[in-house]
């Protein structure tokens, strides 16, 4: 258990971390956010500019991010105790994942029960420390969360979507975690332009375009079940002959539940030309459909206004990180507000900026071929 002096143990970390030394950076330039991400670990460098390859840039001598993150190893671990407050999960989600501990209004620390990552969430130079170079992923999520958490203060709203562009028209993929949206996505780029958005989407009225709206993908690459890979004939690849062997032997119901996840870097796959940080939003498909449903795979249309009940597919809580920045904008130094544990997302906010996003609901039995047969039918009306 923590002791009485733990507040004091975090104020000399914080100290610590206003004067590490970090030589290794890299630069991503997306839309309308200038991110540097600086590490002392020359392997977590390479990972990440790997992974960002399509955002990255050389900056300017002397040039300025928008925010400059960090990202330390180090095998101090705070140990969890009664001062952590334990992040309720959304419905549907088990076991502990993240903890926290607000430090002051505008400071919050985020610890990772299974990992031992900590998180200083500030306004100034957010920081990971911990085991960085075995958890690079958590150290990518932090970045975009950075990323995600700007927009969210523009008045964008977050989509539990995947993103795609399709015939010239933008097209967000909704459902709950497991229903096939990564799954659908890759179905469809095979037809389509450019990959947008894997499971998080920024979607707003278009300021340009009166009655239409807009999207922003974060560049998280799909990340995906082995079934997923081995029922697709371009990135079953990426499974050894052994592994397809072995996942084509199993039952379709424990492949279906198989969890092995695999990042695809679509840069690899479909080149960097089918890739897009933001389009125009056209349509929200939703998968409202099960593999236990006996009825035929169909597509009906409405909106959100008219089908409230699908806001709940949508809607995502923006996660322990958020910080919402005080309305009066012309404040010098505006106020933050972090996001109050156990907060769900507002769903009248996104009928109210979102009600006449035109939506394709997917219902009947989960079948991935009649979808895209729906999907290319509609368009095209």
């Amino acid at each position: 258990m923590n002791t009485p002096s733990f507040p004091t143990h975090l104020n000399a970390l914080r100290n610590r971390l206003k004067t590490a030394h970090a030589s290794h950076a890299l630069t991503l330039q997306l839309p309308q956010m200038t991110l540097r991400i600086r590490t002392d670990q020359a392997a977590l460098a390479q990972t990440l500019s790997d992974y960002f390859a399509p955002c990255l840039i050389q900056p300017a001598p002397r040039s300025q991010p928008d925010l400059e993150i960090l990202a330390l190893e180090s095998s101090e671990w705070l140990s969890l105790g009664e001062n952590w407050q334990d992040w309720q999960r959304e419905p549907g989600k088990s076991g502990r994942k993240d903890a926290i501990f607000d430090f002051s209004d505008e400071e919050r620390f985020v610890y990772k029960v299974k990992t031992g990552m900590v998180f200083w969430q500030n306004p100034h130079q957010p920081t990971a420390i911990g085991p960085v170079n075995r958890h690079p992923n958590q150290v990518i999520n932090f970045a975009l969360t950075q990323y995600l958490n700007h927009h969210l203060n523009q008045g964008w709203q977050l989509g539990h979507c995947a993103a795609l562009t399709l015939q010239n028209r933008g097209l967000a993929i909704a459902g709950l975690s497991g229903g096939g949206k990564s799954t659908l996505m890759l179905h469809l780029l095979e037809l389509g332009q450019a990959f947008v958005s894997n499971d998080r989407l920024l979607i707003r009225p278009d300021t340009t375009r009166p009655g239409q709206f807009c999207m922003r993908g974060i560049p998280k690459w799909p990340r995906v079940n082995p079934g997923t890979l081995l029922h697709n004939h371009r990135l079953k690849t990426m499974l050894s002959p052994h592994t397809q062997a072995e996942l084509s032997a199993m039952p379709a119901d424990a492949l279906r539940q198989l969890e092995d996840k695999y990042d695809v870097p679509v840069q690899t796959f479909y080149g960097d030309a089918a890739i897009r940080m933001e389009a125009p939003l056209d349509a929200l498909i939703v998968l409202d459909w099960g593999d236990e449903r006996a009825e035929t795979t169909r597509l009906n249309v409405t909106t959100l206004k008219d089908a409230p009940e699908l806001v709940a597919a949508l809607a995502k809580s923006p996660g322990p990180f958020y910080a919402k920045l005080s309305e009066d904008s012309q404040l010098p130094d505006r106020n933050r507000r972090f996001l109050a544990n156990g907060q769900p997302p507002n769903q009248s906010t996104y009928l109210a900026t979102l009600g006449d996003l035109p939506c394709w609901v997917l219902q009947g039995r989960w079948d991935f071929e009649q979808a895209l047969v729906l999907i290319r039918q509609q368009l095209e009306r």
